[in-house]
């Protein structure tokens, strides 16, 4: 019985230690993964948009424009836009994809325009971004190629509501 209880005892501490460790390296794990998503460009971002005449310097086009865009992990993107060249409900919210290239990260995505009617003809408008983030990852620019298509995946030429191309500086919502 003795050597019964003590293969029972150098088990248990076997799996207590084997817990202990997992434990241990998975809060380490989680600790890195949230020390680099503070740098990196996963998070939630309130981002101002200046349409430009043409990019990167190009004079500004109106009021700058506010947005929110949310870079998941896996490569995912979501946003919204509060542009108000576009009718109520006549936009859909942003879905694609960004990737990291070096310094830098590149994002693509696309919302639908769901009705014609002000300077937008019904389709998509596609957003291909180029983003540097600041070395303390609280901020970034992005410089933005803007395409609009209509149903049929035509190019429609960008009207002065709707210019090819935008700046933008995104502040990371802590």
């Amino acid at each position: 019985m003795t050597s019964n209880i003590k293969r029972l005892a150098t088990t248990l501490g076997a799996a207590l230690a084997l817990a202990s460790a997992f434990f241990i390296s998975s809060g380490r794990s989680v600790r890195a993964q949230s020390e680099q998503s503070a740098k990196g460009l996963e998070g939630t971002w309130r981002v101002t948009i200046t349409q430009r005449q043409f990019c990167p310097a190009g004079p500004p086009l109106g009021n700058p424009i506010q947005s929110l865009l949310a870079f998941a992990r896996g490569g995912t993107l979501s946003g919204t836009t509060a542009s108000p060249a576009f009718l109520p409900g006549q936009r859909s919210t942003d879905f694609g994809i960004w990737s990291w290239e070096g310094h830098d990260y590149s994002a693509s995505s696309e919302a639908f325009v769901i009705f014609s009617g002000g300077p937008f003809t019904q389709g998509s408008q596609t957003i291909r971004h180029s983003i540097s983030l600041t070395d303390d990852g609280t901020g970034f620019t992005d410089i933005a190629a803007v395409q609009f298509l209509d149903v049929n995946g035509h190019p429609v030429a960008p009207t002065a509501g709707a210019p090819g191309c935008a700046t933008a500086i995104g502040q990371r919502i802590q």
